[in-house]
């Protein structure tokens, strides 16, 4: 969650700003040798789509970025499928139809999944595969192609991003126990007096291990943030270390520092080195970036003690169907179960799976021959991985993909570095798809080259889809209460009067930061999410709309300066309830007790869509006799006071998850420092615990969305979320060279520009 929190913040303070012009930047030398490579690259029939910089792991398993994620979904099918909502397609073999946004839309995958709940509180996922795959090579697929995949993503030695490991699967603690890497093993034995004689790594081993993590890692780990920084658009490609530190939030080093210096400067930032390491990480800890660094030697397995042969709950019951068995009910286990279907005599070795006797296709512990396929993809998706050069990666059509060969015969995905020449690259030919920030700039740009001066036109075509997420501002109730009781009615009554007032600037400020690029919600989840209330659902209303006698605040003939005075008339009303002693006469509270803050990570130029929202309602506070003082800050403060949990107020945004469980951000056993701190509001409350796990053991959606709905309404009554805003993500389209018929009708985050690839054509 650090990582999750120290990153999105970055996306808030740098994406959502106004950029460089869009038309200046075409002009540029940049942009124009962009536009140039992608023309020499491109192929005749093909279809370019535009994407940022690769980090060339096309892997199934080891990928670590986005867009190289994109370049595996093209290559590489998963079992499952899931719908425009983001559930799971439970019978993909068959088909299954589903209602969205009033369309019935049909989807089909690979394999279907049956839940079983049984007696014993143990759940089954029963997983069947269609026999009829073929990968791209010829080969048949079968379920040992999928058992091979899970044996890799569970191996002890296994340091991807997945974490299928962590599920509640039977025997999966038995089978990774007894073996870790070598790297780790050295880790953990610690550097001590030195070399202590073992049979698990030599002198030499040990030495080296030791000079890169001491000397080297924390350099490592400062340049992983400037790479991280450019790869992502944050920096300029060319950007010096002290140039991305300054986007990264460290403003202070010499023009000329390096990265080691970066390194210090973050170290010195924190009370200790650990606390430095796991905030300000983009993505790895040193301890990985030496395991990495050193090699195959420190990636290998060693045996430390004894562990199973198998994991007891992977089980095969056929050529095309196993089945997984888990100790107890995971909400979010199904999504675990969409598995890549990866050839095994591709990536491992036919000669040593033997399921009979306990060998999976690859020597455990020893990941060396699945990770040397890393920059050549193989599977059995709607394209085949034809090679990667000149920043450009090249598909072809699959004339074996089980839902029919993709019309269009090449799909080229060009690395541009610069995101400002991403509309331009359409305008000029060069590039037919691609999803640009669609901030100001973009925006103008787009209507500028479509001569009827709309986002989609003669020469473009814009579908905005709203994100995956959305932003809002927070009140840690350990900072901000009555009497030091936090889940007192007085506590909660002085956190709803903020709120109160911040919610009703809420439609003004987000519609002049963004236009109709993003909306107002109402509620402390993603309007994405199939959990999500809405508008025509029973008890459904506004966030903050009631007084402290639960009448409305507001009605329909309400001008907006009625609204400003009805809202300032409510605050009061909580004020007082909070027991602050209101002056009739002066129109002041007397006996406010502290001065208040609100920290909004603006980069220190008020450039964020919480900034108008929280002035607005400090100068209503003001004239109240409440001082809230609205401190604009870079991330790094931000952060910093977030995750030690000084921050009383603060700005910030949330990803969603697929599944819309609450456990990490809302349950009381991350609050106050424990478990993973992500419960920044320190909500502690035993009935909302009860209805978390209540929504985590529900298998039934239904009930799900009916448990969430009464958790939100106890999050709002304590005061410590209003929800902002729901921004759009954009995608782009030539409309000149794409058959705007085919792009897919009811685009969602979880239903992009190339979940129906086989039927996208060009013109």
């Amino acid at each position: 969650m650090n990582k999750l929190n120290r990153l999105l913040a970055l996306i808030l303070a740098l994406v959502m700003a106004c950029g460089l012009c869009l038309g200046a930047m075409a002009e540029t030398a940049e942009a124009t040798e962009a536009t140039e490579a992608a023309d020499d690259a491109r192929l005749e029939g093909s279809l370019v789509f535009s994407t940022a910089s690769f980090g060339q792991k096309f892997s199934p398993f080891f990928h670590t970025v986005a867009y190289d994620q994109e370049v595996v979904d093209q290559v590489v099918t998963g079992l499952l499928a899931n719908d425009r909502g983001g559930n799971i397609i439970r019978h993909g073999i068959e088909g299954e139809t589903v209602n969205y946004n009033g369309t019935d839309y049909e989807y089909k995958a690979m394999g279907n999944v049956d839940v079983v709940m049984n007696d014993d509180g143990t759940v089954d996922y029963n997983l069947t595969m269609r026999d009829d795959i073929v990968f791209s090579d010829g080969v048949p697929a079968t379920i040992d192609d999928v058992i091979f995949g899970i044996y890799v993503l569970c191996d002890p030695t296994y340091d991807g991003s997945s974490t299928l490991y962590a599920q509640p699967i039977e025997g999966m603690e038995d089978y990774r126990s007894g073996m870790q890497s070598r790297g780790s093993k050295i880790f953990d034995d610690g550097e001590g007096d030195g070399y202590v004689a073992n049979n698990l790594y030599t002198e030499d081993q040990y030495k080296a291990f030791w000079d890169f993590y001491n000397n080297q890692a924390g350099a490592a780990f400062a340049q992983e943030i400037v790479d991280y920084c450019i790869a992502n658009g944050y920096a300029a490609p060319d950007a010096t270390v002290a140039q991305a530190a300054a986007e990264w939030g460290f403003t202070d080093l010499a023009e000329d520092a390096t990265a080691q210096d970066f390194w210090d400067a973050i170290v010195a930032a924190y009370d200790t080195v650990e606390e430095a390491e796991a905030t300000e990480t983009a993505g790895s800890d040193r301890l990985g970036l030496t395991i990495a660094n050193l090699g195959a030697d420190y990636e290998m397995g060693v045996e430390t003690g004894a562990g199973a042969a198998n994991i007891a709950g992977i089980i095969r019951t056929g050529d095309h169907s196993m089945t997984v068995h888990m100790t107890e009910y995971n909400a979010k286990a199904i999504y675990e179960m969409n598995f890549y279907v990866a050839p095994m005599h591709y990536y491992g070795d036919e000669a040593l799976y033997d399921y009979a006797n306990n060998s999976f296709g690859f020597p455990k512990g020893d990941l060396s021959m699945v990770k040397s396929k890393s920059s050549a993809p193989l599977g059995a998706g709607p394209y085949t991985f034809e090679g990667y050069a000149n920043n450009v990666v090249t598909l072809k059509a699959n004339p074996s993909y089980y839902l029919g060969e993709p019309k269009i015969q090449y799909l080229q995905m060009q690395e541009v570095l610069q995101e400002a020449d991403y509309v331009p690259g359409i305008i000029t030919g060069s590039f037919d798809v691609n999803m640009p920030s669609i901030n100001e700039d973009t925006v103008k740009a787009i209507k500028d080259a479509n001569s009827n001066g709309e986002l989609t036109g003669d020469v473009i075509t814009t579908v905005l889809v709203d994100y995956r997420g959305y932003g809002y501002l927070g009140i840690n109730a350990d900072l901000v209460n009555v009497n030091g009781e936090p889940g007192s009615d007085e506590s909660k009554a002085l956190r709803k009067g903020f709120m109160t007032l911040f919610s009703v600037y809420r439609d003004t400020v987000i519609n002049s930061y963004y236009g109709d690029r993003a909306s107002v919600i109402q509620y402390p989840i993603s309007n994405t999410s199939w959990a999500a209330p809405k508008p025509a659902d029973p008890g459904y209303h506004n966030a903050y709309s009631e007084d402290v006698d639960g009448n409305p605040i507001y009605d329909a003939s309400m001008s907006e300066e009625q609204r400003y005075e009805a809202a300032k008339a409510a605050a009061i009303g909580y004020f007082k309830a909070a027991g602050f002693t209101f002056d009739e006469a002066a129109g002041k509270f007397t006996d406010v007790p502290q001065t208040y803050e609100i920290m909004i990570p603006g980069a220190g130029i008020q450039d964020h869509p919480a900034y108008g929202v929280a002035v607005a309602a400090s100068n209503v506070l003001a004239e109240l006799g409440i001082t809230l003082q609205v401190n604009d800050v870079g991330t790094s403060v931000w952060n910093n006071a977030l995750e030690g949990n000084t921050a009383m107020m603060w700005a910030a945004a949330w990803q969603a998850d697929l599944d819309p469980d609450m456990t990490q951000v809302y349950s009381s056993a991350n609050a106050h420092g424990q478990g993973t701190n992500s419960n920044h509001y320190q909500l502690d409350d035993a009935d909302l615990d009860a209805l978390i796990a209540a929504g985590r053991s529900s298998a039934d959606t239904e009930e799900r969305k009916s448990i969430y709905k009464d958790a939100m309404e106890i999050i709002m009554d304590w005061g410590c979320e209003l929800p902002l805003y729901q921004r759009k993500d954009c995608t782009t389209f030539s409309t000149q060279r794409v058959d705007t018929d085919t792009i897919p009708q009811d685009m969602t985050p979880f239903w992009n520009w190339y979940a129906e690839v086989e039927t996208l054509a060009v013109k």
